[in-house]
């Protein structure tokens, strides 16, 4: 059994007044709400041995932040394929995650890191409506040994939340 949690970057400053949307960075809440974060990661077992994550600005604040939070103290994989990847691209992704990893945690963007749990937990991207808000955070475990065995549908979903539960 492997364990993946995915998050959705935390809370972005708005696209106005940036020139492009990679260099966007965390606004107040986001930053909170990505140290808020780490304290339910710490709650998940196996600890955390490998974490990928996208190179955008927010979600590298936001891996920033969560990591710090958490005390991990490992290397990060920044991955450009992550930025507006498909589901299917963060799938083969993950194919590709070393063998020796238990638990990883991806963080990236939407739609994929929807559609990636969706897939994951019910078979295909599409086949369920699963809204990851800003700060999301999914966990769940891989039937499988090998990360390169994972496909669609051999996940099952533990843990499904949102920085409005964790503040509250």
């Amino acid at each position: 059994m492997k364990a993946l949690t995915i998050i959705r970057h935390a809370k972005a400053e708005r696209p106005e007044g940036f020139a492009n949307d990679f260099d966007r960075p965390l606004n107040e809440r986001g930053r909170k709400d990505a140290v808020r974060l780490a304290d339910l990661l710490k709650r998940i077992d196996p600890t955390v041995d490998w974490w990928v994550s996208s190179p955008a600005l927010r979600t590298r604040e936001t891996t920033e932040l969560l990591a710090a939070s958490y005390g991990y103290t490992k290397n990060f994989v920044w991955e450009m394929s992550i930025y507006e990847a498909a589901p299917d691209t963060l799938l083969t992704l993950l194919m590709q995650t070393p063998q020796n990893a238990e638990h990883v945690v991806l963080v990236g963007h939407n739609p994929g890191m929807a559609e990636l749990v969706a897939g994951l937990a019910a078979g295909e991207p599409g086949r369920l409506n699963l809204h990851m808000p800003t700060g999301g955070l999914a966990h769940l475990t891989m039937e499988i040994f090998r990360w390169q065995q994972i496909r669609w549908g051999c996940g099952q979903l533990a843990l499904l939340s949102s920085p409005k539960v964790i503040r509250k």
